[in-house]
Formats: C-alpha cells, sequence, structure tokens
C-alpha cells in the first residue's frame, strides 16, 4: 500500500518553482495541485468499470475543494485539489 502525504509533494512542487502549489502562499497566485495518474503507453487495461467511466465525483476535504477524475475506462486519472 502507497501513501501520499500532500504536504510532502505540495513542498517538492514549491521547490521546482510551481508556487500555486501552496496554499496559504504569500504570492497571491492562488492554489492548486493536481495528482495525474494517466501515463502514455498504458496498454495493461482488460476490462472496463462501468461504474466509473468518464465519472468526475467532487468533494470538500481538509485541503479545500476535491475533484476525481475517472477515464473511459473507469480507471483513476487525476485528483484536483483546490
Amino acid at each position: 500500500m502507497a501513501t501520499i502525504h500532500i504536504t510532502e509533494i505540495q513542498k517538492i512542487l514549491n521547490e521546482k518553482g510551481q508556487k500555486d502549489a501552496l496554499p496559504y502562499n504569500t504570492s497571491g497566485d492562488g492554489y492548486f495541485l493536481e495528482i495525474k495518474f494517466d501515463e502514455l503507453g498504458q496498454t495493461s487495461i482488460r476490462h472496463v468499470d462501468e461504474e466509473f467511466k468518464n465519472k468526475v465525483i467532487t468533494a470538500e476535504c481538509p485541503y479545500g475543494s476535491v475533484v476525481i477524475q475517472f477515464d473511459e475506462y473507469g480507471m483513476l486519472k487525476s485528483i484536483d485539489l483546490s
């Protein structure tokens, strides 16, 4: 099982010059963080999850609004925090 710590990702992105990855930044750039799961050349998909196919789920969390997107196979495509 993998664990993702959003604060660690924010710090890494900020160090790479993406100031809008940090909430409450002083530059006024806003706040947006996207985690993408779509890798080019992915061919190992064997079935389509009809329940999540092309779905978008929106929810609130301690970091703000979360948008979870699924692709045409029902696989996780991205998670957007803003």
